[in-house]
This record gives structure tokens, C-alpha cells and sequence, in this order.
């Protein structure tokens, strides 16, 4: 019965319902299927005067419309048997992500989560779904313009509602102002620089940008499922005092001069340390623009000197966020705790790149770990059932990468606020603007890699991200951490 119960499955991915099993009807299968056995006659061979073959093929048929007519009645008590999927029409759902050249790597398997999610559902309230997947890497990178050209084009696309996307930071910046012209709403599972949506007083001067600068429209279109870069410091903070249990840290950054989310990653890590309890017993920034590492021996040894049990490096590996840790040798322990961020945005990836592990030199062991922006779906059980169909679907490891079940919840909460500005339509097509009106009121949506209260800025109000931890040479998720957005 294998057949009937991929059926049910088929029918509960389309209808949100589960059919209820049918003993009877698997009973008749059976007893049809036992009067076929070879070598044993039928008892009434030519009953109703029909020759033997057509008797079978009339037994079959019967099945068949008993099955059908146990399929309509779960239909009519669901009150789906007039109302076919898709019937109203097509809604399309895009994507913007890179999913060609070097780039593809990230926005390949970013895709496939996003039209995972969009082939689950399959409809809502009766439109048809439908994935428009485009590309915004020009030579094998992602391109800011080649993004905006995509959004105009999504843009004049009447059937499409909203976007998956973008992957970079720098993408995002160019897409959100035309967007928003338009009320085309974005969800971005990866994009994470904090001028994006929060209002500091930094970003103009540090990123050429802010966030009411890239609303024309005043408005906010742009939402997201990862969290702002500031929140890695908070995370990590949390971390470091509630599970491992360190009360003493030293803190340096990079002074921003690369990529200025480091230094506000610090500076949160310190604030959240000390609103938690524990004490920074030794901060500095360091020049590291000057093509070789700075000497961080003196510092280290003041840091220990005071007392501190870790260090958390406000860095990548481009500011040489590890080469301080490589320095540590003899003046710290070699389980004495490393703590930084993972970016992907920038040039490099924080800590977390082959890079910073060489850096680390004989240093580079399990006491290291970092932050990532998105929370990690195989860390949440309930996520267990979806990954498994999504590992069946794609089977290649190479389809699977942090951000692919992000953009399966960008893409989830994407089609829940069309259809509850369907709803609120009165079950007709809604407009761009109305979609973006639902997507600003979703509360507490159960999603694989957290739980999402989106604000007014378009940011998670309790985000969730991951601790990884180093093991071996390979950066494996082992927690995740949600904290209060403000």
C-alpha cells in the first residue's frame, strides 16, 4: 500500500491535511489481489457472464472507484472537493541570489531552499505557485547592478509578488531603493550588515548608506531571516558566559578598517558581557592595514596578566584575526578559549576561513569557536522531517550549504503572508504593498532555522544564529542562540 500512501502525502503537501487511512479499501485491494494467485480458479468464473480477463479488469476498476469516492468525500469533509489547487491562477515567488561562476557555491544551494519550499507548497488559497529564479553574478560574482536590473525586471512582472533574496550585503543596498519604489517585498536569508535596517549613526559614514536613504518611499519593503552583524557579538557574549562559564575576557578589533561591522561586533560582545556579568579586563584596537600583523604579544600578555581566560578577536582573517592567536602560544594555555565572527558578505569569513585556521598555527584547536548569522535547521528537531525530504530530493552534498534552509523560511514566510494577504483580500490577488503589509505583522512563525517575530525594520526581533565550534579543522555547528533584537 506504498502507492496509497504516497498519494496521502501528495494530497496533505497540497491541501495542508493528512487523508485518514483506509483499512477497508486496503482489504479489498487484498482480497482482489489473492483471487488473481496462479493456479487457483475464480469461484464464479463467469459470473454475470463475463469472461475471466474482463472480470479482472472490472475488479480493478471497482478499487479504483471506491478509492476515488473515499478521496472525495475527505475532499467535501475538508471542504476542498470544488476548489482544485490553482484554480484562481498563478502567483510567482523570485529569487535573487548568485547562482553562477565562483559565486555559485553560495547561491546555488540558497536557490534549491527557496524553490524547495515553494514546491512544497504548491498553492495557497487556490493560486497556483510558481518559483522565477534569476542570477546577479556578471563573470562568476555577484554584481549590485546586474541585482537591481533583476528586480526591475521582477518588478514588471505583474504575477510576481516578492522575492528570496539577496545573498550580499552590497547587492541589497542596490536592490532595496528600487524595490521600494514599487512595494516589491524582499526576503533575504543571508544579507546581514546592520546599516541595512538599523538606524546607527556610523552607517552613512562607514557604508555610504542608511536605512531610511535606501527607502525612497519611506516605507520598509526589505525583511530578513538573518540576523544584523551586531548580534554576532551578543550571541557570542551569551555564549561565553551562560555555557562555557568564562567571567574574564580580552577584547580587540580591527578598528573597522576593512570591514566596519568588526569593530561593532566588539563593541557589542563588550556590552553584553558586562549586562551579563563578567568583566573585559583588557580592550584595544589594532592597525592592520600596514600589509603584515601586528604585534600582538604585549597586549596578550596585559590581558593575562589580568586575569583573562579567552580572547574575542573583533576581526577576519584579511586583519589577521588569527595571527593573535598563533601569537598567544606560551603566554595563554592551549585550551585557553578564542572567540570571533563569521562573515560572508565581506571578502573573507571572519575566523572561520582555511585562511585564519593556518594563521592559527599550533593553536588552532577545539577551543575556538564562532558566530554565524542564521541559526543551523539541524539543530532544531522539528526541522528533521523537512530536511530529510529536501536530502531526499537532493542527495548531493554539494546542494546543502548554511544558508539553504534560511532561504526555505524566507520563502515560507514569504507565501504565509500572501496568503493571509489573500485573506485579507477577500481571496483575491493582492497587491504588492498588501503583501508587504502581512509579511510586517508575522509573529512567532515556526521556521527550521528559528522562530520569527519580524519588526518595522524588517529585522527578527529575537534572531536566532549558531555557535560553531572548530574541530579539527572543520568549523561544525553546536548550538543556537537566540537573543533580543533592539
Amino acid at each position: 500500500m506504498d502507492n496509497e500512501r504516497d498519494l496521502s502525502n501528495e494530497f496533505h503537501i497540497a491541501l495542508d491535511a493528512v487523508l485518514p487511512p483506509t483499512p477497508w479499501l486496503e482489504a479489498a485491494v487484498r482480497q482482489h489481489l489473492r483471487r488473481q494467485r496462479p493456479g487457483r480458479r475464480p469461484a464464479n468464473r463467469m459470473a454475470l457472464g463475463l469472461p475471466r480477463n474482463a472480470q479482472r479488469v472490472a475488479a480493478v476498476l471497482l478499487v479504483i472507484v471506491l478509492a476515488a469516492t473515499a478521496m472525495g468525500v475527505f475532499l467535501f469533509a475538508h471542504h476542498a472537493f470544488m476548489v482544485p489547487a490553482g484554480h484562481k491562477g498563478v502567483i510567482e515567488i523570485g529569487s535573487d541570489l548568485p547562482v553562477s561562476g565562483a559565486d555559485a557555491s553560495w547561491g546555488l544551494p540558497t536557490q534549491y531552499g527557496a524553490a524547495f519550499a515553494v514546491a512544497q507548497a504548491g498553492s495557497v488559497r487556490g493560486f497556483t505557485l510558481k518559483f522565477v529564479p534569476y542570477d546577479d553574478a556578471v563573470n562568476g560574482k555577484h554584481d549590485p547592478t546586474k541585482g537591481a536590473e533583476n528586480v526591475q525586471l521582477m518588478i514588471a512582472d505583474r504575477q510576481l509578488l516578492g522575492m528570496v533574496g539577496p545573498f550580499h550585503d552590497g547587492v541589497a543596498a542596490a536592490e532595496i531603493p528600487v524595490a521600494n519604489m514599487a512595494g516589491l517585498a524582499m526576503v533575504s536569508p543571508a544579507a546581514h550588515e546592520e546599516c541595512l535596517t538599523i538606524p546607527l549613526a556610523s552607517c552613512q559614514t562607514d557604508m555610504g548608506y542608511t536605512p531610511t536613504s535606501l527607502r525612497p518611499n519611506s516605507g520598509n519593503n526589505f525583511f530578513r531571516i538573518s540576523a544584523a552583524d551586531v548580534y554576532q557579538g551578543t550571541a557570542m557574549a551569551d555564549f561565553a558566559y551562560d555555557t562555557i562559564g568564562l567571567k574574564l575576557i580580552g577584547v580587540w578589533d580591527d578598528m573597522g578598517q576593512i570591514w566596519p561591522p568588526t569593530k561593532i561586533e566588539a563593541d557589542a560582545f563588550t556590552a553584553e558581557f558586562a549586562k551579563r556579568g563578567g568583566t573585559i579586563v583588557a580592550r584595544q584596537g589594532f592597525e592592520t592595514s600596514t600589509g603584515k600583523p601586528p604585534d600582538f604579544r604585549p597586549w596578550l600578555k596585559s590581558a593575562k596578566a589580568a586575569g583573562a581566560q579567552a580572547i574575542y578577536a573583533g576581526a577576519t582573517s584579511a586583519t589577521y584575526g588569527c595571527a593573535a592567536r598563533a601569537q598567544s602560544q606560551g603566554i595563554f594555555p592551549a585550551d585557553s578559549y578564542y572567540l570571533g565572527p563569521d562573515f560572508v558578505s565581506g571578502t573573507d569569513y571572519g575566523i572561520t576561513d582555511p585562511q585564519c585556521l593556518t594563521d592559527a598555527g599550533a593553536m588552532a584547536n577545539d577551543h575556538m569557536y564562532a558566530t554565524r548569522p542564521v541559526g543551523e535547521a539541524n539543530l532544531n528537531a522539528r526541522a528533521a522531517p523537512t530536511i530529510a525530504l529536501y536530502e531526499k530530493a537532493h542527495p548531493d552534498p554539494a546542494d546543502t550549504n548554511r544558508f539553504t534552509f534560511a532561504a526555505y523560511d524566507a520563502a515560507a514566510i514569504l507565501i504565509y503572508a500572501i496568503g493571509r494577504a489573500i485573506d485579507a483580500n477577500g481571496g483575491k490577488i493582492p497587491t504588492r504593498q498588501e503583501v508587504v503589509d502581512q509579511l510586517a505583522k508575522t509573529t512567532d512563525f515556526q521556521g527550521l532555522t528559528g522562530t520569527f517575530t519580524l519588526n518595522a525594520n524588517g529585522d527578527p526581533t529575537t534572531p536566532t544564529l549558531q555557535i560553531q565550534q572548530n574541530q579539527g579543522g572543520t568549523w561544525t555547528p553546536i548550538k543556537n542562540i537566540s537573543v533580543t533584537g533592539s
